[in-house]
């Protein structure tokens, strides 16, 4: 019997076959794996090197930024001409443009940055890890004849390696792109879009206007002597025009140039309004659209209070408002919505008071909420462009209603707030605590005033203290200029010409101490409910009712009475003063008062 001695033979041949196309597929794979591992591996460690490096200039050049602005701002003090410390102030504030362009532009790259480095981690993991996995597989190494010349297989992974190369250097050109400054042109929107910003009004020109709750300053003072003092609502006399608005609000006006802005809410419903100073006319209303994240349910607040009780706060580019359900809107003048927001759902027992104030190119927001024992409270800055948040700083304190001041001391700008048990100042520009001492007592309403480097903070149940605004650290209590104990208020802000400080009570009671030293000089009992804060027109005062009705009145040496004015309806808001004319909104409407 024969057999066949070719089948064995090429039985042998063809495994042999198919175990070298295995050890062929498994080298390509390794090889491919391997390369895409140290081309994303290389690719990682430039672009964190160059993370790394931006991050430091940033710092350093943040300090230095600082500190130039404030050099410049020095050297203005010291300029004699007007002429000269104008031109000083636009080179300020163009250069305060320039920074914050190269802060977007740097932010921007360290985002971008930061994602292409995390999808190289991505990328080198992955070619490690299978590399690793082949390299097990991988057959004794190829003779030298066998690796002259490369099989289809092997150069298709240098062709796939070479196609991630090419990849992830496009992608880190692009970062260098965004590094070197290619798009640093501009500012960013919320849209991810470039806009063209102007530059933030100087102190002089805001001064010109009402910009925010108690005017530029938070004091309630009037820039203008020529403000009327006879007017009634009932029989039109000195009522320039007056106008509906459309949903309520407890908020004051505030008024740049020849718009009234004002804000309005419902349960369901959240608007900003916006009115010709010449006439009343409604130029346009719009609604606030509902930011991700809203809460669906409405707040629990008082009727008193209601959902549109902080006043808005303008700047002549922007107008930006917030409500009782957590919602914060910026539109610019024309009525355009730059974007919204929801920082709620506020924690506190009677509803979201606490006014906006605009600082430079930012909105800042105080929400004061929680309690005692776990307060949840802060003070933030939002991106007036884009409402990305600048800087926020929490604050030990609870529930609050009252409203920051941004004043300018002989120590620089700070925003003095109010809140149990503290008032605290802080530095606008990055958040940073400058001081505090601890003087108030119970549900803190009343806001801050500020005059020669004095602040007056009080509220019913604890004191009426003249706070030194040039220490920094906690101020102790023997630190305090002095305290008055007698006819604190619960909800209206005080009033301070420097001379007298003038308290007044929900229920009518009038107190007037000295500023320099304390001392009370009369009291004045008046039988009217109030809740609105008083205004100061040079030496006189201006106070409004909850009935609407104002009383103007001087402070010389006891309460002396110079008008009574009727609104005709009611009104809690608190009086708006420009050249010739007061601002009052009542429930239902908007008045215009002149001659």
């Amino acid at each position: 019997m024969t057999t066949d001695a070719t089948n064995p033979t090429d039985a042998d041949a063809a495994a042999d076959a198919r175990q070298a196309r295995r050890d062929e597929l498994a080298r390509v794979r390794y090889q491919a794996a391997l390369g895409t591992a140290i081309v994303a591996g290389t690719f990682c460690l430039l672009v964190g090197l160059t993370l790394a490096v931006a991050h430091i200039e940033r710092a350093t050049a943040g300090l230095e930024e600082s500190e130039e602005l404030e050099h410049l701002r020095a050297a203005t003090l010291k300029l004699s001409d007007a002429d000269a410390r104008q031109a000083m102030l636009e080179n300020i504030r163009r250069r305060d443009l320039e920074l914050r362009q190269d802060f977007f532009g740097r932010r921007a790259f360290s985002k971008t940055g930061g994602y292409l480095l995390l999808a190289g981690l991505i990328v080198f993991v992955a070619g490690a890890g299978l590399a690793a996995a082949c390299r097990k597989r991988l057959p004794m190494p190829l003779r030298a004849e066998q690796r002259s010349k490369p099989s289809l297989g092997t150069q298709a992974a240098r062709w796939a390696v070479t196609a991630v190369a090419v990849t992830l250097v496009a992608g880190g050109a692009f970062v260098l792109a965004y590094y070197g400054g290619a798009f640093e042109a501009a500012a960013p929107d919320s849209k991810g879009e470039v806009v063209a910003v102007a530059d933030p009004p100087g102190p002089e020109e805001i001064r010109k206007h009402w910009p925010r709750f108690r005017g530029p300053d938070g004091s309630g003072h009037s820039a203008y002597a020529n403000i009327p003092t006879a007017w009634n609502g009932k029989t039109g006399e000195n009522v320039l025009w007056k106008t509906p608005v459309p949903l309520p609000g407890e908020g004051s006006p505030v008024i740049w140039g020849d718009r009234v802005f004002l804000s309005g809410a419902t349960e369901q419903e959240r608007q900003v309004y916006c009115f010709s100073t010449a006439d009343g006319k409604l130029l346009w209303q719009k609604p606030v659209s509902t930011p991700a994240g809203r809460m669906t349910e409405p707040p629990d607040i008082l009727e008193d209070t209601g959902f549109a009780c902080p006043t808005c706060a303008t700047d002549g580019r922007f107008v930006c408002a917030i409500f009782a359900n957590g919602d914060i809107a910026c539109f610019d003048t024309e009525g355009n919505e730059q974007w919204a927001r929801n920082l709620g759902p506020f924690k506190n027992s009677y509803g979201y008071a606490s006014s906006l104030s605009i600082y430079r190119n930012t909105v800042l927001v105080l929400v004061d909420q929680g309690s005692v024992a776990k307060p949840e409270s802060y003070l933030a800055a939002l991106d007036l462009v884009t409402g990305k948040t600048a800087w926020k700083t929490d604050r030990p304190v609870p529930s609050s209603w009252a409203t920051p001041i941004i004043v300018k001391t002989d120590k620089g700008e700070q925003v003095i707030t109010a809140g149990l048990p503290w008032v605290i100042a802080y530095n606008p520009a990055d958040g940073k605590e400058l001081w505090r001492t601890e003087v108030l007592d119970g549900d803190v309403a009343p806001s801050p005033v500020y005059h020669a480097g004095v602040a007056f903070a009080t509220n019913s149940g604890s004191q009426l203290a003249a706070i030194p605004t040039d220490r920094s650290g906690e101020i102790p209590k023997d630190g305090l200029k002095w305290t008055a104990e007698d006819g604190l208020p619960d909800i209206v802000s005080p009033v301070t010409d420097g001379r007298v400080v003038l308290l007044v009570t929900t229920d009518g009671l009038l107190t007037c101490y000295a500023a320099a030293d304390g001392k009370m000089l009369w009291e004045q009992e008046i039988d009217a409910i109030f809740m609105a804060s008083p205004g100061l027109v040079g030496d006189k005062v201006y106070l409004m009712d909850e009935k609407g009705v104002m009383r103007i009145f001087t402070t010389a040496g006891a309460y002396k009475e110079v008008a009574k004015a009727e609104l005709g309806e009611k009104s809690h808001s608190s009086p708006a003063f420009i050249d010739g004319r007061i601002y009052l909104r009542g429930k239902k409407h908007l008045f215009c008062i002149g001659k």
